[in-house]
């Protein structure tokens, strides 16, 4: 079960944090994967360990906001592996700011990560996939999408809650073509990106306890819990699943 032998996945933002744990675990169970970030070195690196580990990776250096770096990563992944099945759009941008703090720039350059590149790489995909006739894309959202918060960045908000539309409006749209389109929209998972949130604190036990206190199942997100989420909405034994926004958070939204 849960497997996806000959499979081909691209995931982008994929060198660290959720992003890498998908692809280690997507690697361990038999898919052949292409790591899409702007960091060249992280993304090397990612690759060697998955190598080592006895997977089969490539690293693309790629902007997932510009769209002839979107068009050659996906033809690099074809050129390398001769097809796409499954698309994990993970990259994205979270300022964290208020709104009075948030400038038209940085309103522009959240949307840009988190909504338009998935957007660019659907869209480029989608022809691939229509040939296929079968096709898997797994956009990462965030809890800030569906649900309020004091203190929730608007622009990340929002876009992620746009993510969570156009995930929904492709799945209509596509189904009959044999593609599934699905969301995760994760709770708080530490990473490389935010775990400053709760290291920096003047004290980061009591921070991570204050963080913790609202999830009923009394812990934070770890990347693997992503990962195992978005292995079963691109494995066969989620066939007829799709149009879904799965949230893994511990069971906050069921407050």
């Amino acid at each position: 079960m849960f497997r996806l032998d000959g499979n081909v996945a691209l995931i982008t933002g994929g060198s660290q944090g959720i992003g890498r744990a998908i692809a280690e675990l997507f690697a361990e169970v038999g898919a052949r994967v292409a790591i899409v970030s702007r960091r060249l070195s992280a993304g090397q690196e990612t690759v060697a360990h998955l190598t080592l580990m006895g997977g089969q990776a490539i690293h693309i250096q790629a902007d997932v906001t510009n769209e002839a770096d979107v068009k050659r990563s996906l033809d690099a992944t074809l050129d390398r592996y001769g097809r796409l099945d499954i698309l994990v759009n993970n990259a994205g941008v979270n300022h964290r700011l208020t709104l009075e703090a948030t400038t038209e720039e940085v309103w522009r350059e959240t949307f840009d990560a988190n909504l338009r590149g998935a957007f660019l790489y659907a869209k480029h995909a989608m022809p691939h996939f229509q040939e296929q006739r079968r096709g898997c894309i797994i956009n990462i959202a965030g809890l800030l999408g569906v649900k309020g918060g004091a203190g929730t960045s608007p622009a990340f908000a929002a876009s992620k809650g746009a993510l969570v539309t156009l995930t929904k409006s492709l799945a209509v749209r596509y189904g009959r073509d044999g593609i599934r389109v699905n969301c995760i929209s994760p709770g708080f998972v530490p990473t490389e990106s935010n775990r400053h949130l709760i290291d920096d604190a003047p004290d980061p036990a009591a921070r991570r306890r204050d963080f913790e206190v609202g999830y009923p199942l009394g812990r934070l997100g770890r990347p693997e819990d992503i990962a195992y989420a978005a292995l079963y909405l691109a494995s066969g034994e989620a066939g007829w699943v799709t149009g879904v926004n799965l949230a893994v958070d511990g069971g906050l939204l069921a407050r």
